[in-house]
């Protein structure tokens, strides 16, 4: 409001009203700037507060990515939770139906040698000889053992003294082998070995004797009264073929998958593969659904007011510029690696709107789908493959690699090889087939498995479209350079600033309310001395005038 300034306080001083003065004379300096001040404050805030909503939209984006991977379009499903069935590998699964039958499951070979009184029971001195083969029968219907020619005969020497305990810690540390000993709790003690999986890893033990007591544990004559359980293999039929292997875990059956078998023998399950188009227009019309949510935010915090309009409260924002850029040009990108063509989501029924916004076009997805279903992998799922069938590409690479394909050369001579032109480290496989795994270079973390005469083959990284959004979700929500996170410390730097220069102000109003108030009582003292100086000059001369 107005002050009256001239408000007379008492007729000895000027008359002036010097405290509403110096209170004028303070706001005309300080209220300017404590309102630049504010304003900078109540901008910042309010850009914090877009900011949040910014990142809850994100990672409402982010959750949704979680749950379309969750959600798989290809899925493998059995008859029977005995027989597990698990996708190792899209690119070689094709929709199909098979039959798979339980006639044996692999089993490991154990043995018991009982009647032991205590760990501590000595066991003699000698030495064990264990090999590794296979347990028949001779033409008189008598235990064989017929040894794995690969396998390498281990000798073990027993010293005198050695217990039970001791010999099972010596036994322990062959390859392939676990023995353990067991209190049965009728006051005896029994050795229990056992083998590794499969009918080809059982065991034998052949004695040799210096001390008696050993040759309790030769398998030779005794196999018949210590194997509690014979090793064998796992036998499946699928559609009626039947296939024998080592473990309950196979992986080399159906191509792109990997089966557990668990169920006992005699159970008989249908076991399909199929891409499902109604989870796959789900999943598509969600993904649309959260990018249109996403981008009208944006779009809608980051408006110009144009024309009268209201401006957006991150308007010219360069961090909000910069996502609606990123998210726009992933919109349009190409999703290569694959092994066809690059595609975009134009390609798989999305369709933008004259506003801007994206929609899945019915008919042209149930076309795009009918046509390629494994194309829809592009979308959700990222995926390893080669242009040869034989090879199989595996691991895992960095978030920053793009999609694509990629050379492997190999000297078949020398074994040595490169993917993407930097040197893999090579691992025989006992199938004669070389695995080599990437250690450096841009595609670190990946593995392949090839054929012993493969010279070159291209390696192929589909990087899905999910893939590449949760990039670009993760760099927005993380705490790095472009986040969200250094945006929203900026703005918060620049609040701490302009409140710690409004607390500064309001020190200097205090400070020139004193010295103004300081400087106008001295005036006021001046000018009642001088009024008093005038009185007495006023008085004296007027007694001067009646004296004459």
């Amino acid at each position: 409001m107005t002050v009256d300034i001239l408000s007379s306080l008492n007729k000895n001083g000027s008359g002036l009203n010097l405290r509403d003065l110096t209170a004028s004379l303070v706001s005309a300096e300080i209220d300017p700037q404590k309102a630049r001040q504010t304003e900078r404050v109540d901008a910042a805030t309010t850009q914090i507060s877009a900011l949040g909503e910014v990142r809850a939209q994100f990672g409402a984006l982010s959750t949704a990515v979680d749950i379309l991977r969750q959600n798989p379009i290809l899925r493998a499903n059995s008859g029977n939770d005995g027989v597990a069935v698990t996708i190792t590998d899209p690119s070689k699964i094709a929709s199909q139906t098979m039959s798979i039958g339980v006639q044996k499951v692999a089993q490991r070979q154990v043995m018991e040698f009982t009647g032991f009184t205590g760990l501590d029971q000595a066991v003699g001195a000698g030495t064990l000889q264990i090999a590794v083969g296979t347990w028949g029968e001779d033409a008189l219907g008598a235990p064989e053992f017929t040894l794995n020619p690969d396998s390498t005969v281990r000798t073990l020497t027993i010293p005198t003294g050695a217990t039970l305990s001791m010999l099972a810690e010596t036994m322990n540390s062959i390859p392939g082998l676990q023995a353990r000993v067991l209190d049965k709790g009728d006051g005896t003690f029994s050795l229990g070995v056992v083998s590794e999986m499969g009918a080809a890893a059982a065991l034998n033990i052949t004695v040799t004797e210096t001390e008696p007591g050993l040759a309790a544990f030769d398998t030779n004559t005794t196999i018949e009264t210590v194997q509690i359980q014979a090793a064998q293999d796992a036998e499946i039929s699928v559609d009626g073929i039947t296939v024998s292997r080592r473990t309950n875990v196979i992986d080399d059956l159906i191509p792109g998958a990997r089966l557990d078998i668990t169920a006992p023998e005699g159970t008989t399950t249908t076991v399909n593969f199929s891409r499902n188009i109604e989870t796959a227009r789900l999943n598509m019309e969600a993904l649309v659904e959260q990018v249109n949510n996403t981008r009208n935010l944006l779009n809608e915090l980051s408006a110009r007011g144009v024309a009268g309009a209201e401006s957006g409260a991150l308007a010219g924002d360069r961090l909000i510029e910069k996502l609606k850029s990123d998210l726009t040009a992933l919109i349009a990108a190409p999703i290569a690696g694959f092994g066809s063509e690059a595609r975009r989501l134009s390609d798989f029924g999305v369709v933008t709107n004259r506003d801007g916004s994206l929609r899945v076009d019915q008919l042209r997805f149930e076309r795009a789908f009918n046509q390629d279903p494994t194309g829809f992998d592009m979308i959700f799922t990222d995926r390893f493959s080669a242009s040869d069938s034989r090879v199989t590409v595996g691991g895992a690479v960095g978030s920053s690699v793009e999609g694509g394909t990629f050379a492997f050369r190999r000297d078949v001579a020398t074994g040595v090889a490169t993917l993407d032109g930097s040197p893999v480290f090579r691992v025989p496989q006992a199938t004669g087939e070389d695995q080599y795994f990437a250690f450096g270079g841009r595609l670190a973390g990946l593995n392949v498995t090839v054929p012993a005469d493969l010279t070159e083959t291209e390696v192929r990284y589909g990087k899905s479209f999910l893939t590449t959004m949760e990039r670009l979700l993760d760099g927005a929500l993380s705490s790095g350079a472009n986040s969200i996170s250094e945006r929203e410390a900026q703005l918060n730097s620049r609040v701490t600033e302009a409140t710690e220069r409004l607390e500064q102000l309001d020190a200097r109003a205090a400070l020139l309310e004193k010295r103004y108030l300081s400087r106008f009582t001295a005036m006021e003292t001046a000018i009642a001395g001088l009024k008093s100086t005038g009185t007495y000059l006023d008085n004296l001369v007027a007694q001067w005038n009646k004296s004459e």
